[in-house]
């Protein structure tokens, strides 16, 4: 693949199938290394409506163009990725799908499993590890000591089909994760279903090996959309709007952000070209997801125990 040019397909014409359209085609005015060849709907004037305003062919039909693609990303509803994405990797094609990789860590490991198998690359999008304002944030705030973030969105119709851990929460459990690169030796976390029969508020509270101490609170039912982050570490205190506003702290550096989305869609198109695994591999989507299941299970474990609480305060 290393001298041809990558035709691209895109399954799911919703918010996030628009935007990784855009991105595809700006890398291809850019570099001219890709081509957005079709976009894949069920429901005909939705693909068509994305597929015209980034000069694609929109389909209904997946298997009918299934020889005009080399790699495809993967926008359905979280119900869908696992089978979505075992579909395409059975036919040798190289998956970006978004995040989480799937509904759970077993369906996750089967995908991981068989995309070695074929030989296949698979990027899952966890968007957040390429965002430059917390990488910013923790280089000048040295060894992370405590990092607290804050990921809030107002409600959406978007992503009812799971809860907000593993819609919001998987972003920062990923990132933070992966910076501090130490085992979890405690996790506490409380949640709540506010609009919807799925959790829609949480809070977790993470310690390391090393005794940093991290509290992610994510909401989808806030007044406001937020995503800031602040580092206490050896060097100070660093703060980020990873809505891409410059970060400030100590040995502050004017830069001009970069798109995160872009950035990842930089590294899918290097791992198809030198067949290496990136960053966000599908080994990193189902460490995020067992992560996901500890922050869910103190969270039901934190309510088993406020019930009992608030059972023997009745009957006292």
């Amino acid at each position: 693949m290393n001298s041809k040019m990558i035709r691209v397909g895109i399954i799911g014409a919703g918010p996030m199938g628009r935007l990784h359209a855009r991105t595809v085609v700006r890398s291809a005015e850019h570099e001219k290394n890709c081509t957005l060849a079709v976009v894949v709907d069920r429901h005909d004037g939705r693909a068509e409506c994305v597929a015209k305003e980034f000069g694609a062919r929109a389909s209904s039909d997946l298997e009918a163009v299934l020889e005009e693609l080399d790699a495809v990303i993967v926008c359905v509803p979280t119900s869908g990725h696992f089978s979505m994405t075992e579909f395409l990797l059975e036919r040798g094609l190289d998956v970006l799908v978004e995040k989480p990789i799937a509904g759970s860590v077993a369906e996750g490991q089967k995908l991981e499993v068989l995309a070695r198998e074929r030989g296949c690359i698979l990027q899952v999008g966890h968007v957040e590890w390429y965002n430059r304002g917390w990488r910013d944030a923790a280089r000048r705030a040295g060894i992370p000591r405590i990092i607290e973030v804050e990921r809030m969105n107002p409600p959406s119709d978007r992503g009812l089909d799971i809860d907000v851990v593993q819609d919001f929460m998987l972003h920062d459990l990923d990132w933070v994760t992966r910076l501090i690169g130490e085992e979890v030796v405690e996790l506490e976390a409380e949640g709540r279903c506010v609009v919807n029969d799925k959790l829609d508020e949480a809070e977790a509270r993470l310690r390391f090996r090393s005794g940093c101490r991290v509290t992610l609170r994510v909401s989808r039912v806030h007044s406001e959309r937020r995503r800031r982050v602040r580092i206490e570490g050896s060097d100070g205190v660093a703060t980020a709007d990873l809505l891409m506003r410059p970060a400030q702290g100590p040995r502050s550096e004017s830069h001009s952000e970069g798109d995160p989305l872009q950035a990842q869609w930089a590294d899918f198109l290097e791992s198809l070209q030198s067949r290496r695994n990136p960053a966000a591999s599908a080994a990193v989507g189902v460490r995020a997801l067992e992560i996901v299941d500890r922050v869910r299970d103190s969270i039901v474990q934190a309510s088993g125990s406020s019930d009992r609480e608030d059972d023997s305060a009745l009957g006292g």
